[in-house]
């Protein structure tokens, strides 16, 4: 069963969305719990060509992510549930488009060179990210790349964040790999130590 907590994650990025842009940040992680923001960007990004576009799915408000992407030269399309991190972006990164939506129900239409689920698809329910996952896979262009965090073991955690319970779910690193396996994409870093996730969908071959 999952954790009532789970039901809420959106309307808490909903309603503390000031809070969240003054928590999170304008700069990259770098190391803290083992994750340098940075590396894994340029790790997601060394063979994407300037002007490639990306689809970053739970992006917040734009900051820091999506901000580093678009200095990398990229075009980023990012979509979240919440509308004040959507207006935080729109106001402060207005080189992204960035639209109010969720994941669970729909994505902007694709395909994009990359899509990056990062610290957002592990908010989901482990239900929800069988079903989001294969989606967002299938935006992913021939030659592109899907990068996404999660959590190392099936499970839900529940952590706390301005007095609220934060949901966060994983589902176990043989399951992730099956998804990515399914979705024919091949997976370049394996996320069972560290979290995170980076696949890429070969070129067809020319026949």
């Amino acid at each position: 069963m999952t954790h009532p907590s789970a039901e809420r994650i959106v309307d808490l990025y909903r309603d503390k969305a000031d809070d969240w842009v003054r928590d999170r940040g304008a700069t990259l992680y770098c190391g803290e719990g083992g994750v340098d923001e940075a590396i894994w960007l340029d790790r997601f990004a060394a063979d994407l060509s300037a002007g490639a576009t990306i689809l970053d799915a739970g992006c917040g408000s734009g900051w820091p992510i999506g901000a580093a992407l678009l200095e990398r030269g990229l075009q980023v399309t990012g979509v979240d549930a919440s509308p004040g991190l959507i207006a935080h972006a729109q106001a402060t990164v207005p080189m992204g488009v960035w639209s109010v939506g969720d994941m669970r129900e729909s994505l902007p239409p694709g395909p994009f060179d990359g899509v990056l689920a990062w610290h957002s698809l592990f908010h989901l329910s482990p239900d929800d990210q069988r079903k989001v996952l294969p989606k967002l896979a299938a935006c992913v262009e021939e030659g592109g790349r899907l990068m996404f965090t999660s959590g190392q073991a099936h499970g839900e955690t529940i952590g706390d964040w301005r007095g609220e319970p934060l949901y966060h779910a994983s589902l176990g690193p043989e399951a992730y790999r099956a998804l990515l396996i399914d979705a024919r994409l091949r997976v370049e870093y394996d996320g069972a130590e560290t979290g995170v996730w980076l696949a890429e969908r070969a070129f067809l071959s020319a026949k």
